[in-house]
């Protein structure tokens, strides 16, 4: 046998079907974490028999930032994980401006 939640099924439905986000339905029905919200899915998804998504709610522009270090040779290396989601290949050239504390690079036209 099922256990019993202190969650109202119905209440929760209602706030799925109208499309509210998952934060906003964690705020409205007082749910404190997203292991009671995801059982609360899938509890709804097996009685009701359909499949139900929620909107994730939107994440915010900030990027975490990522740094670099100069190697033992003088050198500057930029990892994937710094170049990620950028529209530089390998084998781009750059022009290089060097300020008090910064680096500005600018991608050179070919």
């Amino acid at each position: 046998m099922a256990r019993k939640t202190k969650y109202d099924l119905i209440s929760f439905r209602d706030l799925v079907v109208a499309g509210k986000s998952k934060t906003e339905i964690m705020k409205d029905m007082d749910i404190k974490n997203h292991p009671t919200f995801n059982n609360l899915m899938l509890k709804l998804m097996d009685e009701d028999k359909k499949y139900y998504q929620v909107k994730e709610p939107k994440k915010t522009g900030q990027k975490k930032q990522v740094t670099a270090k100069i190697g033992k040779n003088q050198t500057l290396t930029l990892s994937s994980k710094i170049l990620f989601g950028t529209d530089f290949k390998p084998g781009d050239s750059f022009s290089v401006k060097i300020f008090k504390n910064r680096i500005n690079l600018t991608l050179v036209d070919k």
